[in-house]
């Protein structure tokens, strides 16, 4: 099995809109994150790599940039959504369907990384996103690893 790693920073800032059991972090409050990705296949392509690396951080660096750095991330549901749009439409806002926990974070990242993956032209089983982490500070980080996907069966 062969991985690769690429690293990515972003500064976002996020609130929770549902979370009783943290005040803290109701409040709207930034990091620096880390995005890591780790990608995996069983084999080398015929010139001898998993992924051409520029082309990968090209399109999820890019990814990356547009959507998350400088944003703030939100829930749907947050009242502060509507407000903030009406007022200022140019805003950077990542509106998510649940509260932008590190732990949604990661799972959200994960299954855009396998976009990207699709967008390049790879495809599971040949590369596969092995796991995503997270750090939104230098202490704190949380881990999506997707399902492996199943290949169909070659026997009868």
């Amino acid at each position: 099995m062969y991985r690769l790693e690429i690293r990515h920073n972003a500064e976002a800032a996020h609130r929770f809109f549902q979370a009783d059991n943290s005040l803290k972090c109701r409040s709207i409050h930034g990091h620096s994150w880390s995005v890591i990705l780790t990608l995996k296949a069983e084999k080398l392509d015929t010139q001898g790599m998993v992924i051409e690396f520029g082309q990968l951080k090209t399109a999820w660096r890019s990814w990356l940039d547009a959507h998350l750095d400088h944003t703030l991330m939100l829930n749907e549901q947050d009242p502060l959504v509507s407000v903030l749009q009406a007022t200022d439409p140019q805003l950077r806002l990542f509106v998510l369907p649940f509260d932008p926990t590190t732990e949604n974070l990661a799972r959200v990242l994960a299954e855009q990384a396998e976009r990207v993956l699709e967008q390049l032209g790879y495809f599971p089983p040949t590369v596969q996103v092995e796991r995503l982490r997270l750090e939104e500070t230098s202490v704190n980080a949380a881990e999506y690893v997707p399902e492996t996907p199943q290949v169909p069966s070659q026997h009868p």
